[in-house]
């Protein structure tokens, strides 16, 4: 089991009501917290990339409809 540690964290009144409708709020922020670290992981990860791809064959020319519909398949970017 990895160590824990107890931090404060100041949540939006309704946030916080849901949170602790559902049940064990320090375990569903655990979860999340994972998950937006994975998720800010792939981004570095494919940011590196891309960034690879410009230095190797030269930046995308500029295309906002190709910007959107990269956007649409990768679900956004955060």
């Amino acid at each position: 089991m990895a160590s824990k540690r107890k931090v404060t964290v100041t949540l939006d009144d309704e946030l916080a009501r849901e949170l602790d409708r559902v049940g064990n709020v320090s375990a569903q922020l655990n979860e999340a917290g994972w998950e937006l670290v994975e998720r800010r992981r792939r981004v570095e990860r494919l940011t590196a990339l891309l960034d690879e791809f410009d230095r190797t064959d030269g930046p995308l020319p500029d295309d906002p409809a190709e910007d959107a519909r990269l956007e649409r398949l990768l679900g956004g970017i955060a």
